[in-house]
């Protein structure tokens, strides 16, 4: 699949009032070290608690619509995942890693979009990387979103896109990610 867009920013979409929200909601949850399903568990280092939130997830359904018409992506998609309030403090990072998996769940929908909304601001480092592999590695296109995004911006991109978090090197960095889910491709 060639995508022309790798990746879609809004900046400051989402308004201060429910990042703060997001932000008690998530820190008021079970908080526990990141995990990941396969591979290099030296691979993630930042904690994590889940917001199954309806409310939320209403909310943020347009944001994502418009990101995946805008970008042309058009992929069908149908529902969320639980969200993921991550929280990334100083030394903390997940290096490149892709959000699909190896099989779609039993129901036999697939991870079609990612997304990341920057809760806070006040932090260094953290930057979010993004790659378009290429057959032939030199030819390898490497988007690094090299800022520190104002709180409320949303950065939403395919979920089968190979991305990282930068180390944190000052700060504390808290974002809600999320995935949303359809059919298989065809």
């Amino acid at each position: 699949m060639f995508l022309q867009k790798l990746y879609h920013i809004k900046e400051g979409i989402v308004p201060s009032s429910l990042c703060d929200k997001i932000i008690a909601d998530g820190e008021d949850k079970n908080i526990s070290e990141a995990t990941i399903q396969d591979g290099d568990k030296s691979n993630r280092k930042s904690k994590v608690s889940w917001l199954d939130d309806n409310t939320l997830k209403t909310s943020l359904i347009n944001l994502i619509t418009i990101a995946n018409k805008e970008s042309n992506w058009n992929f069908d998609i149908t529902e969320f995942e639980p969200l993921q309030y991550t929280i990334y403090n100083k030394g903390d990072h997940y290096d490149w890693h892709i959000d699909t998996h190896a099989k779609p769940y039993d129901n036999g929908l697939i991870r079609k979009l990612s997304f990341t909304m920057c809760l806070t601001d006040d932090y260094e480092g953290g930057e979010i990387e993004l790659s378009q592999p290429h057959p032939i590695s030199s030819k390898t296109k490497y988007f690094k979103l090299d800022k520190v995004f104002k709180r409320g911006t949303m950065i939403v991109f395919p979920s089968h896109a190979w991305h990282k978090v930068h180390e944190v090197t000052k700060g504390t960095r808290k974002v809600l990610v999320g995935w949303v889910v359809g059919k298989q491709f065809s």
